[in-house]
């Protein structure tokens, strides 16, 4: 067992954590967003927020986690595929981390225009989307060309595309590094944090978690990744 594992399990018998609005928890176990255990979550995932009280205006949807390496774009990835299952449903998964893009290797996407492209200028918002013919939605990339983070022109692309989709959903960088998601969060209708069982502290998820409320982000839960047969209730203490 890790160090961090019973550094959690240390945590939890010291303190307990003041539970959050949430407590919508999908648990996943590290396989591909593919495999039938991943997807069955993703589709109790998919069902709360299509139930959830305010599901009518929940349609901007943003990942983040609180730090790297955490499954951010995998679980936005297997949110995206779950809401394309329904029949007739829109969905668009956009690349908001221009800091360490990998969505169109995950897809096998050869790279064309994307969001850094549409910051300087040389791409209109229309031009960014690619459809994912085999998974039935379309993602905008970051794009290849190196430029500066302007998070007002990431949101001005999202309510350029907005009428064509029916949820959008951004992969954000983490929230605990960098600023761009602190201003993307606030303007989501929801906001999901993603942490890891084995290896996301606990001062930090709870650092994240404090981050966003501080911006004014709607919260709408927590997304357990890589579960293993210990969840810390400390981690669980934060939705």
């Amino acid at each position: 067992m890790s160090k961090i594992y019973d550094a959690l399990k240390r945590a939890e018998q010291e303190r307990e954590f003041a539970r959050g609005s949430s407590r919508r928890v999908v648990s996943t176990d590290g396989e591909s967003p593919s495999s039938p255990d991943e997807q069955e979550d993703y589709s109790r995932l998919r069902a709360s927020l299509r139930f959830a009280p305010a599901a009518a205006h929940l349609r901007t949807i943003l990942l983040t986690a609180s730090s790297h390496g955490e499954g951010t774009t995998r679980t936005a990835l297997g949110l995206a595929m779950a809401l394309a299952a329904e029949p007739g449903s829109r969905v668009l998964l956009v690349e908001a981390n221009l800091r360490s893009p990998s969505l169109a290797k995950r897809l096998s996407l050869n790279a064309g225009p994307g969001l850094r492209e549409y910051l300087a200028g040389q791409a209109r918002a229309e031009d960014l989307v690619t459809r994912v013919e085999d998974q039935n939605f379309s993602v905008v990339l970051a794009g290849g060309r190196s430029i500066e983070v302007q998070c007002e022109g990431i949101m001005t692309a999202v309510e350029r595309l907005q009428p064509q989709f029916d949820f959008i959903i951004l992969d954000a960088p983490p929230v605990n590094r960098f600023v761009d998601t602190s201003l993307l969060a606030p303007k989501m209708d929801s906001v999901i944090l993603v942490v890891e069982a084995d290896r996301t502290l606990v001062v930090d998820a709870e650092r994240a978690k404090r981050s966003l409320e501080r911006v004014g982000a709607h919260l709408f839960g927590v997304v357990l990744n890589r579960q293993r047969s210990y969840v810390p209730a400390a981690l669980q203490a934060l939705l």
